[in-house]
This record gives C-alpha cells, sequence and structure tokens, in this order.
C-alpha cells in the first residue's frame, strides 16, 4: 500500500520547534525544545502517521518575509534529516505578502492542488490544519469540505502534548459537508467507459468562457422537465454533461448514483434496444426465460440517457414519443400498460443536417427542446492546459506505466500544448490519449528508450504523421487572432514571432482554397473575390515554393 502523502503551511512559530516569536529562538523548557505540528505529525510515536509518510509537501511564503521563511524551512530540513531521515520535502513558495488573504491564498491553491494530486496520483493527501495563518486555515477547510480536493484525502489538526487529555496526537476534522461537487464525482452513467469514469470535464478547472457558459446553461436547464438534447464530436465530454444535468436536477434517486440508466444506442439491434428499454415478459421471444424490468421503470423517477440517439429506429421512435408525451408503455409480450414519470436526455455526434435526416421530425423536436453544444477541444485550446497533463497522467495508470514518465518539464509540457492547439483533434481528448501512450511507449522502452525530447517528436507523429507542428504557430496566431484571444506567450520560447511568414501562408492556403471553391460553384475565381486571377496564381506559386524549401 502507498504512503500517505503530507500537505502543510510552514509554521512560522512552530516549526520545527515552537519558538518564542515567529522566526525567533527555539523556546527552551526543562525537557528541551518542544516539537512544532510538523514534527509532532511525522514523529510523535503518539501519531497515527509517525513513520508512514515519506513525502512532504512544505507550502511557504516568499515576498517580504521571504528571508525569514527560507531561515525556518531549513532549521525544519536539518531537523527531518536526524529525526525523520527517510522522509523527502517538496517545497512550494507562494510569492505573496499577505498571509491573511483569503483569495490569493485560494487562487493560488486552486492552481496548486490538481498538480499534487497528479504527481501523488492514488496515495492519501493528509491536509495538516494546525500551521498557517486563521485564513490558510479556513481556505483548506473550504477546499476539503467542498470536494476541491479530489480523494483519498483526509484533514488532520495536530495537538500538543499539553492539550490532548488523552487524544491521540494528530485526530480527524471533518465538517460533514455533503457538497455537489464530491458527491457529483461518484455519479455516472450505466454505460459510463472507463474513459469516462476516471478523466472528467471537471468546472472549477474551466478556463474558456464558453465552456462556463455550457454548464452555466446546463443548470439552469436541469431544474425542469424537458428534454435536452446534447451535440457534439466524439471525445467532447457528452456523457459528462448528461451526468453534470442529472445531478444537478430534482430527476434523480440517489441510490442510482453509480449507475444510472442510460443506452449506447449504436451497440443494440432495435429488437434488442426494445428489450432493453421496455422491458419484457416470460415467453415474449426465445431466450425469454422470465420476466425482465426494463429501463423505463428504472428510469421512474430519475433519467433516462440515450446515447447515439441518431441510431434508433423509426419504430421505437414512435413508441418514445408516446413515453414522453403519455408516460406510458408496454414490456414485449406484455398487453399490460405500465406508466413512468422520468426525464430525457439525449447524445449524438451527428451534425444538426445529418440528424435531422436519421430522425422523425416529429420524435426530433420531442428530445430537442432544449439544446446543448459541446464546443471540440480546438475551439477552446486553452483548457488543454489543466486537460493534457490529466490525461497524460490517466494514459499511464491505465497502462501500467511509471508515473514519473507522465511528469514533464515546462519546456517540453509546453512543446505538446503549442502541438495540440495547432491540430484539429478530430477525436479530442481520445487524440489526446492517443499521443499520450505513444509517449509512453517511447519512454518506457526498455531496450531502446528515447529521451524526452525524442519521445515528444515520436509521440506527435500520432497527430497526422507528425505534421501537428508544421504551421503549428501560424495556426495558433490565427486561431488567436479569429476569437480575439491575447497570444500565448509560450509561442515564444522558439524564437521571434514572424508575421510576414504567417501572412504568406496564409495567403497560399487562401489561393488555394479560392480555386476549390470556384471549382464546387463553377464559377470563375475572379466572381468569387475582390482580387486579381494573376494576384491569386502568385499567392498559389509561393504557397507551392514554400513547399518545395
Amino acid at each position: 500500500m502507498s504512503s500517505p502523502v503530507l500537505l502543510t503551511w510552514l509554521a512560522t512559530r512552530n516549526d520545527p520547534y515552537e519558538r518564542l516569536k515567529s522566526g525567533g529562538a527555539f523556546r527552551e523548557t526543562a525537557n528541551g525544545v518542544i516539537p512544532g505540528p510538523t514534527l509532532t505529525l511525522l514523529t510523535d510515536p503518539a501519531s497515527p502517521y509517525a513513520d508512514r509518510i515519506t513525502d512532504v509537501v512544505v507550502l511557504r511564503q516568499g515576498g517580504a518575509e521571504a528571508a525569514m521563511h527560507d531561515r525556518i524551512y531549513s532549521d525544519l530540513v536539518e531537523a527531518l534529516a536526524e529525526r525523520a531521515p527517510t522522509v523527502q520535502l517538496h517545497p512550494q513558495v507562494w510569492v505573496h505578502d499577505d498571509p491573511t488573504d483569503h483569495a490569493a491564498i485560494y487562487d493560488w491553491l486552486r492552481t496548486k492542488l490538481p498538480r499534487f494530486r497528479r504527481r501523488f496520483r492514488g496515495r492519501e493527501l493528509v491536509v495538516h490544519l494546525s500551521p498557517g495563518t486563521a485564513a490558510m486555515h479556513t481556505v483548506w477547510v473550504l477546499m476539503a469540505e467542498t470536494g476541491f480536493i479530489e480523494a483519498p484525502y483526509t484533514a488532520v489538526q495536530s495537538i500538543r502534548a499539553s492539550e490532548r487529555k488523552g487524544r491521540p496526537a494528530v485526530v480527524p476534522l471533518s465538517l460533514g459537508v455533503d457538497t455537489f461537487f464530491k458527491r457529483w464525482q461518484d455519479t455516472r452513467p450505466s454505460t459510463a467507459t472507463e474513459h469516462d469514469r476516471r478523466v472528467r470535464w471537471d468546472p472549477r478547472q474551466f478556463k474558456s468562457d464558453r465552456l462556463k457558459r455550457l454548464y452555466d446553461d446546463a443548470r439552469r436547464v436541469a431544474r425542469l422537465k424537458v428534454p435536452v438534447l446534447i451535440l457534439g464530436e466524439r471525445g467532447t465530454g457528452k456523457t459528462t454533461l448528461a451526468s453534470w444535468i442529472r445531478f444537478a436536477s430534482p430527476f434523480r434517486k440517489a441510490d442510482l448514483d453509480g449507475a444510472w440508466p442510460a443506452v449506447p444506442c449504436g451497440q443494440y439491434t432495435p429488437e434488442t434496444m426494445r428489450a432493453e428499454l421496455f422491458g419484457y415478459v416470460a415467453g415474449a421471444f426465445t431466450d425469454a426465460k422470465k420476466d425482465r424490468e426494463g429501463l423505463l421503470a428504472r428510469a421512474d423517477g430519475d433519467t433516462l440517457f440515450l446515447d447515439e440517439i441518431g441510431d434508433v429506429s423509426k419504430d421505437l421512435q414512435r413508441l418514445l414519443i408516446k413515453v414522453l408525451e403519455e408516460g406510458v408503455y408496454q414490456p414485449l409480450g406484455s398487453s399490460e400498460v405500465k406508466r413512468t414519470d422520468l426525464r430525457l436526455l439525449t447524445a449524438t455526434n451527428l451534425t444538426p443536417d445529418v440528424l435531422r435526416e436519421a430522425l422523425d421530425a416529429d420524435f426530433l423536436d420531442r428530445i430537442r427542446a432544449f439544446t446543448l453544444t459541446v464546443p471540440p477541444l480546438r475551439e477552446v485550446p486553452e483548457e488543454l492546459d489543466w486537460l493534457w497533463p490529466t490525461v497524460l497522467e490517466e494514459a499511464a495508470a491505465r497502462a501500467a506505466a511509471p508515473l514519473r514518465y507522465a511528469r514533464l518539464a515546462q519546456k517540453h509540457h509546453a512543446r505538446f500544448l503549442r502541438a495540440l492547439r495547432a491540430h484539429p483533434l478530430p477525436g479530442n481528448v481520445r487524440d489526446l490519449f492517443r499521443v499520450a501512450w505513444r509517449f509512453l511507449a517511447a519512454r518506457a522502452d526498455d531496450d531502446a528508450p528515447l529521451t524526452v525530447m525524442e519521445a515528444t517528436e515520436y509521440a506527435l507523429q500520432a497527430l497526422d504523421g507528425g505534421a501537428a507542428e508544421a504551421g503549428a504557430v501560424g495556426r495558433t496566431l490565427a486561431r488567436a487572432f479569429a476569437d480575439r484571444r491575447a497570444i500565448d506567450p509560450a509561442l515564444l520560447e522558439d524564437g521571434p514571432l514572424d508575421p510576414e511568414g504567417l501572412i504568406a501562408d496564409f495567403k497560399g492556403w487562401f489561393g488555394h482554397e479560392v480555386a476549390a471553391l470556384a471549382s464546387k460553384a463553377g464559377k470563375p475565381e475572379g466572381e468569387l473575390v475582390r482580387i486579381s486571377d494573376r494576384t491569386l496564381r502568385k499567392w498559389r506559386r509561393n504557397d507551392h515554393a514554400n513547399d518545395a524549401e
């Protein structure tokens, strides 16, 4: 079993031993110096964590009092080398002058905690609430109790020997706040794949206004008993959004949270899907040995999710219209009419035009009382900042690869992000997994392991045979211009930007596209654009010359 990991602020008045004042001399007693909270938790025989913790994340301030905090940290390092030599310290410096600024503490920790969770994946995080200011304690408690700290974790308080009164040196603390996020993390459709279970679109980490607005819309419609149609490409998180809607709604039975009613429509024939939904009685067909309740019955008082709705047969669509309008249905082989009171969610990766051809107009009208569209990753590239490292570490865990291979230096991480942001990523998160597994395969090759740089180049070949980085800077700049976003500073790591090259690339692309458009439309190029044919030909020639180079 993996050892726990301690997360603690540096106690300026009590680390490693109690002091006369913050950063001052140690307080001497008849029995010598008195261990502070960190040493107490790690080494006191009455602590349940004594000799169990090997990694300690120490948070300390920088700013105006950095020198004092550095000196106290050095004292702690020296004391641990003597009393707990197997402990490895992982210092983190918060550059801020006000230790009572709740908002600043929260903003810093909200970026750090997901990184700690990824770094120590699967290990219990012991969140030490005793050291630090009252503001630091408050933020720790709020983050722990509102589900921001991903399990497994335990919030604890250390107690001075003189104040224990028979209690252990360290006691767990819990306010018992049952929050939306803590409960939502454990809910999923009954058809959820391991991919859906382990990589979640976490609204607390969203950076793009578009995803924030989408989940705001989902929360609003969640309260209404109206069907919701979720559109989006494969791998964009439609299933997670469906879970979010159900969990925020009154149409939910808590005992079904672990596997609530859902059907991947594309995996069934019309006959087997009808049996799955409506249930059947013994003798309804050859293998029907006994009565079986369908998902319509199970979803009574809850939510039903039909994924890949475009694959539902026309006959079944007509039966589902009756369920939506009247709340009634008949199990296969039965003349008995049963009732169900459910809320319907549907999803598809088909475009609206294709979906209109696949579904009966009456059925489509009924399932799209409210439509939500999940954007592809290429339209919210800022989400890759947190999603890519999450996927890389999840890929390592699922592939049973050493997690150290999933930890990248900033320059390698930035290079991946540049290439991923420039690529259309038609498979979205699934494309991220393809890149991640290729990178891990190169790093974990015992016979001829590649360096991180070589493995990065090898991994990016998963994106269109390695062409992803060609023109990556230009495409990233063009997308930033189209979305009116600031230029990513990471683009400067490869040297000064070349606007002339970008403009030349655009002209070449535009020239080829106009030629293709003219061919499709059956019109001369001159009727489609306000520049001469000669200029277009020049732009195309220059583009070919650049390709040759």
